[in-house]
């Protein structure tokens, strides 16, 4: 069998990852219930699926469900290509497609492009099929999204050795391997693998081949992925086929049938019947070669391959031509050829020619026989002249993926370059933001300790005051009491004075001493007048000096007047501390203002108060 078939079956059957891998918005808890449940029922039953995706698609467009319109869509195509109707299914992702992008979900958008390459690329649209893979690849790197790459690389791989681009191939297939080692997905590791020992197989390197593809065999079997180990085998099988290892080789493709036996995967069943039927023909077993060319063909037809139906009509001929059965021969070439053609499939006819000039020749019909043989090596010919074309091609494709390449490398260090940028600049924001706060922080700690500073600074400032203020009115309670202690005293005097003028003619020796003793107590007034100079300056500071500065010519009974005005005394305090009448007091007051040369509305207390 062709090996280019041998690895779709390395390949998830479905275009696009299951719905569970597809990060999609998020619609209401139904729509998502309904979209993982036909996903996961669609290799089962996917004309049922596609009914169910067309009322999704209804219900989804009623509600707005961006997730439910693209999976509708992409579901319908998924469905047509379980039924090989390629063309139908491009259709609806190309719809599925368009409302990605216009949804701006570069996601599902890359998703769709994976899905279109593989459906080119089943069609032999290689160009259209390495354009959309490269979109894709160029989607998932500018997302970052490392296990995506993976996938899409090995479906580019794959792509790229269907249409012989070997170098290309290697290149994915060693991309695809880093990224599966990056995020740890064995399974695409294996189908990487299970592709870089197909490229072997090819240039002949058959101990790496072997080496490459066992590998993936364990890996496959450790992770339980019973398709890729059938995959695996088969390729297996072919490896030791080309060797003339045809006991390994069988040994492979009855496991491998086995497995795909027990899943009843059809194509699977189909590929290693056609594989097992060569095998049979080279052995020399062409009953057993017939039975099993014959159950591919049938899996073909119901699965409308023309290839391998073609493929499989020509190894029919060659299995009864060993059997002698010369005219059936022919005729199941014959059909091959017409297949071929219709196919276009110049080196599938070129392989039917050669059976079919080989029969001729058994049945003695010379001429037809070498008619025939011209025509293959016509058709040979034709096809080196294609494979000459393809080289071209190839070299071309290299240089414009090469191209491509760079421009995804570009992307790609330009994404992270900006995913750096955006990083420093918020760091730089966080770091001015919390430079800020803290400045702020700061001043309003700061700003707070002031005023706790000033609160406190005032509230001392008021306790000092008032201390001071209690001390000033003690001092002035004290000045007032001197001051009412001098009119006291002034007052026995004048007492004393009326004694004596009543004692003038008969006072008595005892009432002469009397008087003698309350005039040496009275000896004291002019000490005690000292006394309340010193508690008034002390009560008014710099009174006394400030107002001889002022009136330098005052008398010192005036100072005292002055003084005793201060203290806003009445008239008969006055008096008694003076020892004058209260008209002396009246004439002392005038004679103070002259001194004074205070104004009349000028206030005598006030001004002395002032000072």
């Amino acid at each position: 069998m062709n090996l280019h078939y041998c690895l779709r079956f390395l390949l998830p059957a479905t275009l696009l990852l299951p719905a569970s891998q597809i990060k999609g918005q998020q619609g209401e808890p139904t729509i998502e219930a309904v979209v993982d449940s036909l996903w996961n029922h669609l290799y089962d039953a996917p004309d049922s699926v596609q009914r169910e995706a067309r009322k999704l698609l209804v219900r989804a467009q009623h509600d707005r469900s961006v997730h439910g319109i693209l999976n509708g869509w992409q579901l319908i195509g998924e469905s047509f290509y379980y039924r090989n109707e390629l063309d139908s299914s491009t259709h609806y992702y190309r719809i599925a497609l368009v409302e990605a992008q216009r949804a701006g979900d570069q996601r599902e958008e890359a998703h769709t492009f994976t899905a279109l390459g593989s459906l080119a690329s089943d069609q032999g649209l290689r160009d259209s099929a390495l354009v959309r893979f490269d979109r894709a690849l160029a989607l998932f790197a500018a997302l970052r999204d490392t296990s995506q790459l993976c996938g899409v690389a090995v479906r580019v791989a794959g792509a790229c050795d269907r249409f012989d681009l070997d170098e290309l191939a290697m290149r994915h297939f060693v991309d695809a391997l880093r990224y599966c080692k990056q995020v740890g997905d064995e399974a695409f590791v294996a189908h990487a693998l299970n592709g870089i020992g197909i490229l072997h197989k090819k240039q002949r390197n058959y101990p790496k081949a072997l080496a490459m593809l066992d590998s993936a065999r364990v890996i496959y079997d450790r992770i339980g992925d019973r398709f890729g180990a059938g995959g695996v085998l088969n390729n297996l099988g072919v490896v030791y086929k080309s060797m003339g290892r045809y006991t390994d080789a069988r040994r492979c493709y009855d496991a491998g049938l086995a497995l795909f036996e027990a899943d009843d995967y059809s194509r699977g069943i189909m590929s290693f019947n056609q594989n097992l039927g060569v095998l049979d023909n080279l052995e020399g077993k062409p009953e057993a070669g017939l039975l099993h060319c014959t159950t591919s063909l049938r899996i073909a037809r119901e699965s409308s391959l023309v290839q391998t139906q073609s493929e499989a009509l020509n190894e029919i001929a060659r299995s009864l031509l060993l059997l002698g059965r010369e005219a059936a021969a022919l005729d199941s070439v014959d059909r091959a050829i017409a297949l071929a053609e219709q196919a276009k499939l110049p080196d599938k006819e070129q392989q039917a020619w050669g059976t079919r000039s080989d029969i001729l020749v058994r049945m003695g019909r010379s001429a037809e026989a070498l008619t025939a043989y011209k025509r293959q090596q016509v058709l040979r010919d034709s096809v080196f002249t294609l494979e000459k074309a393809a080289e071209l091609d190839r070299l071309q494709t290299l240089y414009e993926a090469e191209q491509r390449e760079a421009t995804i490398a570009h992307l790609t260090a330009q994404a992270a370059l900006d995913e750096a940028r955006r990083r420093w600049l918020l760091i730089g924001l966080i770091a001015i933001g919390v430079a800020a706060v803290t400045i702020v922080l700061a001043l309003v700690q700061r700003r707070r300790r002031e005023r706790e500073l000033l609160h406190t600074q005032v509230r001392l400032r008021d306790a000092e005051n008032q201390r001071l203020q209690d001390q000033l009115d003690h001092k002035r309670r004290e000045l007032t009491d001197k001051a009412l202690h001098l009119a006291q005293k002034n007052e026995l005097l004048r007492a004393l004075e009326q004694e004596l003028s009543g004692l003038r003619e008969n006072a008595s020796d005892k009432d002469l001493a009397g008087i003698a003793s309350r005039l040496r107590f009275d000896q004291q007034i002019d000490q005690n007048w000292e006394q309340f100079t010193l508690a008034f300056t002390e009560t008014r500071g710099d009174f006394f000096k400030q107002l001889a500065q002022r009136h330098p010519d005052l008398t010192p009974n005036e100072v005292r007047l002055a003084a005793l005005l201060s203290m806003n005394l009445g008239n008969k305090e006055l008096g008694t501390v003076l020892n004058i009448s209260d008209e002396g007091v009246k004439k002392a007051r005038y004679r103070l203002r002259k001194k004074l040369e205070l104004r009349t509305e000028d206030g005598l207390e006030q001004y002395l108060a002032a000072i």
